[in-house]
């Protein structure tokens, strides 16, 4: 589903594009070839790269950004590694997870527990080739794409700020989404306190486009979005969570 004409979205459970286990899998045309925010859950991926190539004309990414190693959001990394050679870059927090596919660490164990996940869902070891540094830029395929590493869905979860044609565009993974909502999750290693200590690193960027993990997006007045969830912990209070009321993840 093409956004703009060098931003789609090839891969999301809500959306209905690619598998039933994937997030918002975002596709950016740069300069020296495609990047993929995120890979989804693996069941699809021929599916999701017949979407990138219909979206974008190409066949392959040249390069995949992980906001964090939950499974649908990072399953996929290993087969599109394998069928277009891509380069996956993940937080420096969550290399050994995905090289060895660790499935508590990952949060898959207590998805399967919880009917999140199939019984014959896995995960496979995918390498990654570079670590994404709270703060470090990073240039992919001609993309300056700044990580910004925000606990509190997951220890890992990262954000990702690029320019595209004059536009800032913050990559949320499921830090924060549409309307402020957090994405706290009743699962080990999702935590208010990591939101306490860094959504304020989420303040005073300027985001046109919000892109979270699910869900809903906006290509303007994305900041907003962001600064609501800031200012009411600013006052002490808990903003809306992921999964209450008729936010369904």
């Amino acid at each position: 589903m093409r956004i703009t004409s060098r931003l789609s979205l090839v891969g999301s459970l809500q959306y209905g594009l690619a598998g039933p286990f994937d997030c918002s899998v975002y596709a950016i045309r740069g300069p020296g070839g495609v990047v993929l925010i995120d890979s989804g859950g693996g069941t699809h991926t021929d599916t999701l790269i017949g979407n990138l190539r219909e979206d974008t004309g190409a066949a392959v990414c040249s390069a995949v950004l992980l906001t964090h190693c939950h499974p649908d959001h990072a399953a996929g990394a290993s087969s599109l590694r394998e069928l277009t050679r891509c380069a996956v870059l993940a937080p420096e927090v969550s290399r050994a997870a995905i090289e060895n596919a660790d499935e508590t660490v990952t949060g898959l164990r207590a998805g399967r527990e919880a009917g999140v996940y199939p019984t014959g869902f896995q995960l496979r070891p995918c390498p990654v080739d570079e670590e994404l540094v709270d703060g470090k830029e990073v240039d992919v395929c001609g993309l300056a794409i700044r990580p910004i590493h925000v606990a509190g869905h997951s220890l890992d979860s990262t954000a990702l700020l690029v320019e595209l044609d004059g536009q800032r565009l913050l990559f949320t993974g499921d830090i924060l989404f549409y309307g402020g909502v957090l994405g706290l999750i009743n699962t080990e290693g999702s935590e208010l306190a990591g939101y306490r200590r860094d959504i304020h690193k989420l303040g005073g960027l300027g985001v046109d486009a919000l892109l979270p993990g699910h869900g809903m997006f906006t290509l303007v007045n994305g900041q907003k979005h962001v600064d609501c969830a800031i200012e009411q912990m600013a006052k002490g209070f808990v903003p809306r969570m992921v999964g209450q009321g008729d936010l369904i993840f």
